[in-house]
């Protein structure tokens, strides 16, 4: 598959490699600041130009990791054409300083996690707001922590029945809105300025939140997002793998009806599409017994065309028309070379064909 000739997001005048970088697990404490630094170098060496990041991911860590690396990735001294690779980072989460930590601020998701997560190295602490004043201070903050004058794009994060209880819910949502906190305006004045070229929304389907696809609640989140904010693209994470297709069901179709873009965040389902054995997390957590039974009948089809499974869970999402771009995610300089390897492998029409006759893959979904 071709990795290197960019694909444009949506309707937006954005365009992506479809082989991408998602950053998240780079802002880990127990991962080096040179280790996080080598992989998005070795990254850019495939030709990944396209780098996701977000404030929450390692309260701050992940950004200011991403502006060092991106900045030597053609050695020292050697900084690259800014308009020659993308990145993506978030708004939503505000990091506010909290030198000792005062336990009466931590709130909790539906799951009991916390969700405003204090960082006991800097000792910022999360707080979510969506409202025109805070997506602007967002903006200006990640600027910042990259070390960068603009960022290509900006997406709404985490506005989902996983981290919130509904009322908090619709509290953001109010924040967002045009005729309560703005948040939609704030986003549309940035692009229509030329500060950004694209607004996202994050749509997950991930274990702390599974419950709200069993119904329509969260697809139809999804709809009221996009029907407050012109969206450009959503990052979906989770709902559109090779053993998790309902974005299917109403998330794509809308995509297709809006001409929205998408991103698919964690192709590997957390890591297990590429290791599915009982050592590996499944979307972050632990599969049940139903996807380890799919995933071994997925593997044996793809050991007997000789390929890799990850060679078929990264590409697969990229069949479809509306995907720009997948960004699996890399701890060690390794994986990026793994990630091209598994882009540039072929894989055979009958591996496709034998999951769909199997019924282990929906016979709607692209893929060619």
């Amino acid at each position: 598959m071709d990795v290197s000739t960019p694909r444009q997001i949506g309707k937006s005048n954005m365009h992506v490699t479809p082989l991408g970088l998602g950053c998240g697990i780079l802002g880990r404490i127990h991962i080096s600041t040179q280790d996080a630094l080598a992989t998005v170098k070795s990254a850019w060496d495939t030709g990944v130009r396209f780098f996701d990041t977000s404030a929450w991911y390692g309260v701050g860590r992940s950004e200011r990791r991403i502006g060092l690396a991106l900045a030597g990735v053609e050695d020292v001294g050697s900084v690259p054409d800014r308009e020659s690779y993308c990145i993506n980072t978030k708004v939503g989460r505000t990091l506010t300083p909290e030198p000792v930590r005062n336990e009466a601020n931590d709130t909790f998701s539906p799951g009991a996690q916390i969700r405003n997560m204090r960082d006991p190295f800097s000792g910022l602490r999360v707080t979510f707001d969506y409202s025109y004043e805070q997506i602007m201070s967002q903006h200006w903050d990640s600027r910042q922590r990259l070390g960068h004058s603009r960022v290509d794009s900006l997406t709404i994060h985490d506005i989902d029945y996983g981290y919130h209880h509904p009322e908090q819910v619709e509290e953001h949502i109010e924040q967002l809105s045009r005729t309560g906190g703005g948040g939609a305006r704030a986003l549309e004045e940035l692009r229509d300025s030329g500060a950004i070229s694209a607004i996202g929304c994050g749509c997950n389907l991930e274990s702390r939140n599974a419950y709200s696809w069993e119904d329509s609640a969260h697809e139809d989140l999804c709809v009221r997002i996009a029907d407050t904010v012109d969206l450009d693209f959503f990052v979906i994470a989770g709902g559109y793998t090779l053993l998790e297709t309902r974005a299917l069901r109403r998330i794509l179709p809308l995509c297709e009806e809006r001409n929205i873009g998408v991103i698919i965040a964690a192709p590997y389902a957390s890591g297990w599409l590429v290791i599915p054995d009982e050592s590996a997390p499944y979307m972050y957590d632990k599969p049940s017994d139903e996807i380890v039974t799919k995933s071994r009948a997925m593997k044996a089809i793809c050991d007997e065309a000789g390929i890799p499974l990850a060679a078929a869970a990264i590409q697969f999402p990229l069949a479809h028309p509306n995907v720009a771009a997948v960004i699996p995610g890399a701890k060690s300089p390794e994986e990026p070379k793994e990630n091209y390897q598994h882009m540039s492998t072929a894989v055979p029409g009958e591996v496709w064909q034998k999951m769909k006759s199997e019924g282990l893959l929906d016979e709607s979904a692209p893929t060619a």
